[in-house]
């Protein structure tokens, strides 16, 4: 079921379109994050539905409430929806309890236990409450300000960017975390990230922005596996984009004829296969240069860059795969395991595991 419902939004500051009508559905209690490079929207887009901006045209509604009809919107402080930023924005003044407490009426009698039941559900120690903010770790921060955008309840958590401050182990635990909190609570989440690992991690769906138009929406696993076009395919992760030629259930590249459901369409095209789709098995020499079968990709591996876990391997194609149209066939870059990785100067057999992506 729609929860949050965005229609032709658009924002405009001055002659720059930050956001240009943008539609978007959210699920209750579902996590969507949205993604994009720097300048590309999704912030402003985050606080339009937050009501700190209000858009020129389009409308929002939020559980059947309208929230905005053009300029006409409904005030942040009405909308019951949360709001979580980079830094946290906690008040340095007053102690973790009162930071917590903040939007709760101090003459209710359950203030207090509220504020426990809170620093609970984020797990947060009891001994921090008479702290202030800079006695504690980035992490334990976070923690408190997601305790209080928690405490009032709201319907709607905004995410902006919270984690980006955080150390790369310390950010993953705090996603983690943050994303069971809201699990359990029930509440319908949009994380604004530009870490594409984060998003496709943390979220039920991914919105794709690009200078301020949605470009694609979907599962993390529909967007990784058929993005839209090569731009959000580079962005979502590490991708191999290469010219083939489309036949009646084959294509043929570089890494030789692949199966694939072409849907009955011809003629060239661009594909796009993930690292993780393929493997390389070492061959002798002989088995690569003398006259390959026409159906299996053949390479040499002209140059590796060692990475650790993941290693980059150039790999100068051989056989007839290695020419297009007379021309020698640039060397493509391939990213490995560290495991059972080839030498400089080996030659192998390319394996690709799945059908490679057709862009439309």
């Amino acid at each position: 079921m729609t929860f949050l419902d965005i229609r032709g939004v658009t924002k405009r500051y001055g002659v720059t379109t930050a956001v240009d009508d943008v539609t978007l559905s959210v699920a209750a209690g579902s996590r969507t994050a949205i993604v994009g490079p720097s300048g590309s929207g999704k912030t402003t887009l985050l606080r339009l539905i937050g009501g700190f901006e209000a858009p020129d045209s389009g409308q929002m509604t939020l559980n059947g409430e309208i929230l905005a009809d053009g300029p006409a919107i409904v005030p942040a402080h009405r909308r019951s929806v949360g709001f979580v930023t980079q830094d946290g924005s906690l008040f340095p003044h007053l102690t973790i309890a009162d930071n917590i407490g903040f939007g709760l009426d101090k003459r209710n009698p359950d203030r207090p236990q509220r504020i426990l039941e809170l620093m609970d559900m984020v797990e947060l120690d009891t001994v921090m409450l008479g702290r202030r903010p800079h006695q504690l770790s980035g992490g334990q921060q976070q923690r408190v300000s997601l305790a209080r955008a928690l405490a009032r309840q709201p319907k709607l958590m905004l995410l902006d960017e919270p984690f980006s401050a955080l150390d790369t182990g310390l950010r993953e635990n705090m996603r983690k975390a943050v994303a069971a909190v809201l699990k359990q609570a029930g509440i319908t989440t949009i994380l604004v990230t530009h870490d594409q690992a984060e998003a496709l991690s943390f979220a039920d769906q991914v919105a794709v922005m690009r200078q301020g138009k949605l470009v694609q929406a979907g599962s993390p696993r529909t967007l990784y596996l058929n993005p839209a076009d090569r731009t959000t395919a580079s962005f979502l992760g590490d991708a191999i984009l290469l010219p083939a030629e489309l036949g009646d259930g084959w294509i043929d590249c570089v890494f030789g004829r692949l199966s694939s459901a072409t849907n009955k369409r011809r003629g060239t095209a661009e594909i796009m296969l993930r690292p993780e789709q393929l493997k390389l098995v070492a061959v002798p020499e002989k088995d690569a240069t003398a006259a390959p079968d026409s159906n299996i990709g053949y390479g040499k591996v002209i140059d590796i860059e060692f990475g650790g876990a993941v290693c980059t391997v150039a790999l100068a194609i051989v056989g007839n795969h290695g020419t297009r149209h007379g021309q020698t066939t640039s060397p493509v870059q391939i990213k490995c395991s560290a495991v059972n990785l080839p030498a400089t100067g080996d030659h192998v057999r390319i394996e690709v595991l799945g059908e490679p992506h057709i862009f439309a």
